[in-house]
């Protein structure tokens, strides 16, 4: 069959050729000895096909039809059909073909009829990694018709069988499959494989990927037969055996105590039925330690959902459960979270080279590389195609005239009077298949730009390219991939050939932990503080003045929302961030921080109270009663608001009279500091999500904010502080004075925090600190360029001059393009 599959390809390969060779502006050159090389395949397939062709006429069969189809049972690991057979001589008969898995068409074989090398054939084929099928057939005598076949039960159909041989398939691993257990891993996560594959397949691919040390000696949970001699009645019916060499002595005895040991030496593996017996034969107790289990094998759909389950109901533990198939949707609903991969990407991703060295790497960065990698190698791709989709849509464009030419003529040349909706049918008519035709050269492109994981030499994609001709869906580039069960039981999905995905879900589940966390703690410190001064001021009979209001809210909303934008890092940290807003590490902290707050706002009300004196306090209050201003106020607003002029609105709110006093100063600069307080504190970036010098926007809008508090309190800028209505201070003592509450609250909290964090969260203080000693004054260069950039655009709009910040929009956008299209060059040189 699969000699006969290559011959039709091949063949096929070289009909197209000609066709291939006639497009020159989208195949790639062949050297001599590729050209020599490609010929001798197709020579070499050609003779292959009339061979095929010879044998399929020298075949006794003529034709197989299916009259009844017993579909596929994953508690019976088979499926079975009842075909009419129709032989050369015209005569026919019924017969069951069955295939499945060894160990189940084993059973099902009549006596006698189980070869001598059936259960060493299938081992070696196992433990090479390949998926095999067992093949079984049974003449039947009693089935005259249709009919009767349908009325058969399934155990008739699947009885006394003859043996016909195994089916091998080679299923490869993604490349990067190896990194990115390595990755988890590497970060404290346990990796299992809860699978329906054979003991030995499911080992095989576990070693190759990492997920199990390579040197173990692997011992395999098995069921006891009626042959085993019982020296133990611990494990009740089951026991370990050594899961290679086919040997079906007994290892070890199971003991639901010696489990532990037994993991710290051997990789342990179990089946579904194994796994029930120890959990029936211990009452339950195997659950407990069920996660020195790594690999489950010939696991049922309801198996692997009970194990998660029993994961996080007796071990507590928190499951990530990724699967392909319709049998994974009860663990895919079962797992705190589950991922689906989409299948149907065939080969896509076995073959990058670059990703076979795991050892010694490390796995995150190698990751991080390929994907940046990847993300050019698409947008160059993309481009690509762009670009020759353009020049074919030219092309057609200039033989879409010719094509309703030849379409009037031929008309005219059959006597048809064309008239005004005539003409329309033609142009429509070359309309489709205009589109027709880019449709076509779209998919042709993909197949052969497409596929941006595998590199593919002058050969290869002269292949893909035949196939793209041939209207292949599944050439060597991405093929159509469909969401199927898993995707419907799964809230997320993956829609490339790689696993990788399972690392984005964790860095970004955790950045989202962290950081509603962390708004929950700066909102609820901010809504205190907000709180307080209010209760101060008024009780005082002051008020804050809009101006002031407006001055900070604007910087600090530009903070918050950088806050809520933020990013997790490209390296998955062993340490779980804190996920309770009652952790005595983060509840001791607020109650802590806004102490600390509260003090130094009272401070600051009880200096400038005493500096103002009685007289001074009058007087302010006396202006605030004024209820003129007040009903001005809200008449100039109202009149804005139902005019539906916003920007008046905003006006009347700037231009409402207040009296700038000492009380409002101090209490509006220290409110400031405190605000900033609270984010710069409660903003714990790294080892999860980027720190407050990686987050851009929140590091310049903090910076502005420190720089405008500072600026206030020394006067730098007399007329910014007569704009925002704040009084000078009386003298420098009184300045430091209030200064060192600023300081205090930025400092004090910050300490106090960290204390916190290090008496109840050890661990993470100590992943905070590794992050500290890692830092060095170059990381803060990108940030500094930012500040820059900012700097010199508001220089440019201060200038007012349209024309130098035209030419200077112009000059970076082209400095932009030039540095993209030397990183795309470069991507497609690779």
């Amino acid at each position: 069959t699969n000699a006969t599959t290559n011959a039709t390809t091949n063949a096929n390969a070289n009909a197209n050729a000609n066709a291939v060779s006639a497009t020159p502006a989208s195949s790639p050159p062949l050297t001599a000895a590729a050209r020599a090389g490609l010929e001798r395949q197709l020579s070499e397939a050609s003779a292959q096909l009339t061979a095929a062709r010879k044998r399929a006429a020298a075949t006794a069969i003529k034709a197989v039809r299916i009259v009844h189809r017993h579909h596929f049972s994953s508690a019976l690991q088979r499926m079975s059909v009842v075909a009419q057979i129709t032989h050369n001589g015209r005569n026919s008969e019924y017969r069951c073909l069955v295939k499945g898995s060894p160990e189940a068409i084993k059973t099902l074989l009549k006596p006698g009829a189980v070869p001598e090398w059936y259960d060493e054939a299938y081992r070696c084929m196992a433990e090479r990694g390949e998926r095999v099928l067992a093949l079984a057939s049974k003449a039947v005598t009693d089935v005259t018709t249709d009919a009767d076949a349908a009325a058969k039960p399934r155990d008739w159909a699947e009885r006394d069988l003859d043996f016909a041989g195994f089916v091998a398939f080679a299923c490869k691993t993604r490349s990067d499959s190896p990194f990115v257990i390595k990755a988890l891993t590497e970060s404290a996560h346990r990796v299992y494989m809860l699978t329906g594959d054979a003991p030995l397949t499911a080992l095989h691919v576990a070693k190759e990927t990492l997920m199990v040390p390579a040197e173990r000696e692997p011992l395999l949970l098995t069921l006891n037969d009626a042959e085993t001699p019982k020296t133990s009645t611990a494990g009740g019916g089951v026991r370990w055996v050594r899961a290679l060499g086919g040997s079906r002595a007994t290892a070890f005895d199971f003991s639901v105590e010696t489990v532990g040991s037994l993991a710290e030496s051997h990789t342990l593996m179990a089946t579904d039925d194994a796994v029930e017996a120890a959990a029936q034969s211990t009452d339950g107790e195997v659950w407990k330690v069920i996660d020195h289990i790594s690999v489950f094998a010939r696991m049922s759909p309801p198996g692997k959902a009970k194990v998660i389950r029993m994961m996080q109901e007796r071990l507590g533990q928190k499951v990530l459960m990724c699967g392909d198939g319709g049998n994974d949707c009860g663990a895919l609903k079962q797992a705190d979270v589950g991922l689906a991969l989409l299948s149907g990407y065939g080969d896509v991703n076995t073959s990058d080279a670059s990703l076979t060295n795991v050892q010694g790497e490390n796995a995150e960065e190698k990751l991080n590389s390929q994907a940046k990698l990847l993300a050019q190698k698409a947008a160059a791709s993309s481009a690509l195609i762009k670009k020759l989709l353009q020049q074919k849509q030219k092309e057609l464009q200039a033989s879409q005239q010719q094509w309703i030419k030849e379409a009037v003529e031929a008309a005219e040349a059959r006597g048809e009077e064309l008239g005004v909706i005539g003409h329309f049918g033609i142009v429509k008519s070359s309309l489709a298949r205009m589109h027709r035709e880019l449709m076509e050269e779209r998919k042709r492109l993909n197949a052969l730009h497409g596929n941006v994981y595998d590199k593919k030499d002058a050969v290869a994609k002269l292949k893909a390219e035949m196939a793209a001709e041939m209207g292949g869906d599944s050439a060597s580039g991405l093929p159509m991939v469909r969401p199927g069960d898993a995707s419907v039981a799964s809230p997320f999905t993956s829609r490339s050939p790689s696993v990788k995905n399972i690392i984005d879900l964790i860095r970004q589940g955790r950045c989202t932990l962290l950081s509603a966390l962390q708004q929950q703690q700066i909102m609820m410190l901010e809504s205190l503080i907000s709180a307080y001064v209010l209760a101060a001021l008024s009780l005082e009979g002051a008020r804050s003045s809009e101006r002031q209001m407006i001055a900070s809210s604007w910087l600090l909303m530009i903070a918050q929302l950088a806050f809520s934008y933020a990013t997790p890092i490209q390296q998955m940290s062993p340490h779980r961030p804190l996920r309770s807003l009652f952790h005595p590490a983060i509840i001791i902290s607020m109650f802590g921080q806004a102490a600390l707050h509260l003090l130094a706002m009272r401070t600051a009300v009880d200096m400038a109270r005493e500096a103002m004196g009685p007289e001074k306090l009058q007087q302010v209050v006396e202006f605030h009663r004024r209820e003129r201003l007040r009903e001005l106020k809200a008449e100039l607003s109202e009149k804005a608001m139902e005019e539906g002029d916003y920007m008046a609105s905003a006006m009347a709110m700037w231009t409402t009279p207040f009296m700038p006093n000492l009380l409002n100063t101090c209490v509006f600069l220290v409110e400031t500091a405190q605000c900033i307080a609270v984010l710069l504190v409660n903003y714990k970036g790294r080892p999860w999500m980027k720190g407050i010098t990686e987050n851009h926007p929140l590091f310049l809008s903090v910076f502005a904010c420190v720089a405008m508090c500072g600026a206030c309190a020394w006067g730098v800028f007399p007329q910014l502080n007569e704009l925002i209505h704040l009084e000078p201070f009386p003298d420098d003592e009184f300045r430091f004075k209030v200064m060192a509450l600023v300081g205090t609250s930025l400092v004090g909290t910050f300490l106090w925090d960290r204390l916190c964090v290090a008496l109840f969260a050890p661990s993470i203080f100590g992943a905070m600190m590794d992050e500290v000693r890692r830092t060095t004054p170059a990381d803060a260069l990108p940030a500094l360029k930012s500040l820059g950039k900012v700097i010199a655009g508001l220089f440019l709009l201060g200038t007012g001059n349209i024309l130098l910040i035209g030419a200077a929009f112009y000059m970076y956008r082209k400095y932009s393009a030039s540095v993209n299209a030397a990183e795309a060059q470069q991507v497609l040189q690779q």
